[in-house]
């Protein structure tokens, strides 16, 4: 920035940068005095982040806005990615070079239509509406428009675990076996997933003095996504029990992991983060298709760990802790359609209680006679 008298005009004016780089000129001022005031004052805003942006604004500027002064350093990586791709190829395409205070509720409902059309889920939707809001909120709390066209649009009512597949008992010795004689190298990675229900970022991420042998407990602190280490999703470290059995593969995959500097648990041939697409591509579906199983995903290992203790008696506190989620209410959702067998146990419950009540009642009238 700098202060400097217009020759031409004889008045006083500065230079500065906005928000999105750009360089204006603040012109008009008759003395100096007025010039520095305005600029100390412009300075100021600008380190809170409250220098007004042109009203003319575009949703694709202020996304961008959103995007680097924000997101880049309050958001994940994979996360900002993800705004990225949404800024770029959902919200600009409908929404075009329309000033951000066009943009009205009524038009937002065309977009979540549109993208109703095209077969989006609900679920997917509702995050591309939270997206966009997020953006409007960014510009109201730095004063650059008033009001957030989202702020009265309900969120679109979701199907919850339409799309979870967990995989049964039978499946998972099926696998494991299958696995350990084929591709030998997965075989522990594997076995890690489905037995403490890590994700894949994370037990790419997962170093050998994060597990605790003597205590049987894995620290999940870590997690490698889109080629950046960075903290588990919830940002917060949770402590996964390391089975006996699982412990027994861990030591033995030591003595024949590749040798790593980095201390990984399961690095790739040169001792670095490996890629989790590579692996998917080359080890776990090829896995599946081994052992005969219908293709899901790897986040799936995931789901059937908590199915499978959830069957074997495991209570959904327990659950819910050893996968990390905020509360239980998350975990009940998502898993308790998944036990049938013990629904269907429950369904007679009642019935034994009258049952009992009855027999005891024949045994008064015994008594009586």
């Amino acid at each position: 920035m700098s202060i400097r008298k217009n020759k031409k005009t004889n008045n006083w004016e500065f230079d500065y940068k906005d928000l999105r780089g750009k360089r204006r000129i603040k012109k008009g001022f008759k003395t100096k005095a007025e010039a520095e005031k305005a600029y100390n004052k412009m300075v100021e805003d600008l380190n809170k982040g409250l220098n007004p942006v042109n009203a003319k604004i575009t949703l694709k500027e202020a996304g961008e806005l959103y995007l680097r002064l924000h997101a880049s350093s309050n958001c994940k990586p994979s996360t900002y990615k993800t705004y990225c791709g949404y800024l770029e190829n959902l919200l600009v395409p409908f929404f075009g070079e329309l000033n951000i205070n066009e943009i009205s509720p009524i038009l937002v409902k065309e977009f979540i239509k549109q993208m109703q059309d095209k077969g989006r889920q609900n679920s997917t939707i509702n995050k591309y509406v939270k997206f966009l809001s997020a953006i409007y909120n960014f510009m109201i709390d730095n004063d650059a428009i008033t009001r957030n066209p989202i702020a009265r649009i309900k969120p679109l009512k979701e199907i919850k675990n339409d799309k979870i597949r967990a995989l049964s008992t039978e499946e998972v010795q099926a696998l494991l076996t299958k696995t350990k004689v084929v591709y030998p190298d997965f075989y522990p990675l594997l076995f890690t997933a489905l037995f403490t229900g890590m994700r894949r970022g994370e037990l790419i991420a997962l170093t050998w003095d994060s597990i605790n042998w003597v205590r049987g407990k894995i620290t999940v602190d870590k997690n490698y996504v889109n080629g950046r280490l960075g903290t588990p999703k919830s940002s917060k470290t949770r402590y996964v029990d390391m089975s006996d059995e699982l412990a027994r593969v861990l030591k033995e995959w030591r003595l024949a992991c590749p040798h790593s500097e980095l201390n990984l648990v399961f690095p790739n041939s040169e001792g670095k983060y490996q890629s989790a697409d590579n692996m998917i591509k080359r080890r776990f579906i090829p896995s599946l298709n081994r052992a005969g199983i219908d293709l899901i995903r790897f986040h799936d290992l995931r789901h059937t760990y908590a199915s499978l203790l959830l069957a074997n008696g495991a209570p959904m506190k327990y659950v819910q802790t050893q996968l990390g989620h905020a509360s239980i209410t998350m975990t009940m959702d998502l898993y308790t359609h998944l036990l049938p067998e013990v629904n269907d146990k429950c369904v007679n419950l009642l019935n034994n209680i009258v049952n009992q009540s009855v027999t005891k009642q024949d045994k008064y009238r015994i008594f009586g006679t």
